[in-house]
């Protein structure tokens, strides 16, 4: 600026761009808070009162009702007597205000409720096997705890492919069984299942327990190579120097039972899906030496949500509940 108090060239050029910059942001001016503002003025009567309420100065709410007003094109309010009153205007925007309102608390509300576990959408992945037992369980009590919760449970083909999705976002948490991985995943010790045999309905004196060699005599029912099932029985035949063969094999982890049920053989399953089997009439015998897969929650390390670290810290609050591990191997 000149000494004269004349505005130069850069002077003017600041002014100009300030004057576009104001009526470019015309379209936020009508901001939440804004809103509040009108709504109180216009609800208590008085500019004095509604500052008061608000705990702001009175120039200040003035001022935020008069920009309200020209982002508008329309006065809102009218001095009556000691205190003001709507405009027609001021009528039509009075209630789409308060709709408004009711939204923006709407939304922090919601946000809010996933921060704290209360809503929200969670995905999970894992086979059959631990889908009934011990997932299903799990999946009841949270809901019961956070009814406004929504949950999907994928089902993959193969045990890998439960890492895969962790790893790449398509689930964020998965249970497996087997040794958990580390790298880039963390991990729970979830549970321990105890294996049984399943065989057919009685037609003799049942065994107090069978072997696996029992029962690759008597033919095994089991799913396709890759499948966490298969690859328990496959553990226990290895383990026994028998080869990975067996009798009946299904992609249907559905039909086991059933294939079981009509004489096709004989099964191994975890204790969840062998007392479906037993309620349909198949014996369930223990194994010789006894068998047990464990099961772990996975997740990428530092990238759970504050509604799957919920689901998370949950399932670790049973009295069987293990350590968490880090991705670098570290109980936590």
């Amino acid at each position: 600026m000149l000494a004269s108090g004349t505005l130069d060239i850069s002077d003017r050029d600041v002014l100009i761009e300030l004057e576009r910059h104001a009526e470019d942001t015309k379209v936020w001016l009508m901001d939440r808070r804004h809103l509040e503002y009108f709504v109180a003025v216009a609800e208590l009567g008085s500019f004095t009162r509604a500052a008061q309420s608000l705990s702001i100065a009175q120039p200040s709410l003035s001022h935020a009702i008069g920009w309200l007003e020209r982002d508008l094109g329309s006065r809102l309010f009218e001095r009556h007597g000691r205190g003001v009153r709507l405009t027609p205007a001021g009528e039509a925007l009075l209630e789409p205000a308060r709709r408004s309102l009711r939204s923006f608390q709407v939304a922090r509300g919601a946000v809010r409720a996933v921060s704290e576990g209360g809503f929200g959408h969670l995905t999970l992945i894992t086979n059959t096997l631990w889908a009934v037992d011990p997932l299903a369980r799990l999946i009841g009590g949270f809901r019961q705890q956070h009814p406004g919760v929504r949950l999907s449970v994928a089902d993959p083909a193969r045990r890998s492919d439960v890492l895969d999705a962790v790893r790449l976002g398509g689930a964020e948490i998965g249970l497996l069984d087997g040794r958990p991985p580390q790298g880039i995943l963390a991990s729970r010790w979830l549970a321990e299942q105890e294996l049984v045999a399943v065989l057919p309905a009685a037609t003799g004196p049942t065994p107090a327990a069978l072997s696996i060699e029992d029962l690759d005599a008597i033919g095994l029912v089991c799913t396709p190579a890759g499948t966490a099932l298969r690859a328990i029985v496959d553990d226990l035949l290895e383990t026994m120097g028998l080869p990975s063969e067996v009798t009946v094999e299904t992609a249907h982890l559905a039909s086991v039972v059933p294939l079981v049920l009509a004489g096709a053989g004989a099964a191994v399953l975890p204790t969840g899906l062998a007392a479906e089997a037993a309620a349909k009439g198949s014996r369930v015998v223990p194994l010789a030496p006894a068998a047990r897969s464990e099961v772990h929650l996975v997740w990428r390390d530092g990238r759970l949500s504050p509604l799957a670290r919920r689901f998370v810290d949950f399932c670790a609050s049973g009295d069987d509940a293990g350590s968490e591990v880090a991705a670098d191997g570290r109980s936590v």
